[in-house]
């Protein structure tokens, strides 16, 4: 294996552990019965910093092994396809508009949706529970922005270090 590609992989594994860690840690109780969370910063900086493939990756796995270890373990296939799609979204349209200030905030709004309406959707369909599920929105917008904010916040931080040279290399 080369070395850029180990170092993606533990890339990979360091951002999916701050997911969990993020998401698992910090849980404000939602009256819907879920919770909103800080976990979709590192989300966001998953695609963001690792590209949308290894950063969807990261992003699914790390969700996705909270709701399981939470006991949300109807959510757990759910999770990892919607925090994948989240990351990688994020990752494709950051790149496509060519790594910019803007980028971030418009990858990030684009992210965040998919995040919502996906949760939305699964819980509406899959779970049964119909136009209930809108009572979800208003959290998960909540968690998305905050993900938006403290997520661009992080980036300009990697920027004015060197993390960013060497993640990105």
């Amino acid at each position: 294996m080369k070395d850029a590609k180990i170092k993606k992989l533990v890339m990979s594994a360091l951002l999916a552990a701050l997911v969990f860690a993020a998401t698992m840690v910090i849980r404000i109780p939602s009256p819907t019965g879920g919770y909103v969370n800080l976990g979709d910063c590192f989300v966001l900086l998953s695609g963001w910093l690792l590209g949308p493939w290894y950063g969807a990756a990261a992003a699914g796995i790390g969700s996705m092994l909270t709701d399981l270890l939470a006991g949300y373990t109807y959510y757990v296939p759910a999770t990892l396809i919607i925090k994948a799609a989240d990351a990688m979204a994020a990752g494709l349209i950051w790149r496509a508009m060519g790594r910019k200030r803007g980028a971030l905030v418009a990858s990030g709004i684009v992210g965040e949706l998919i995040m919502v309406f996906g949760y939305f959707g699964f819980t509406a369909l899959l779970l049964g529970k119909g136009l209930g599920a809108t009572l979800s929105i208003p959290g998960d917008l909540v968690q998305g922005a905050t993900g938006i904010v403290l997520g661009i916040l992080l980036m300009k931080i990697f920027e004015h270090s060197k993390v960013m040279d060497k993640i990105m290399k």
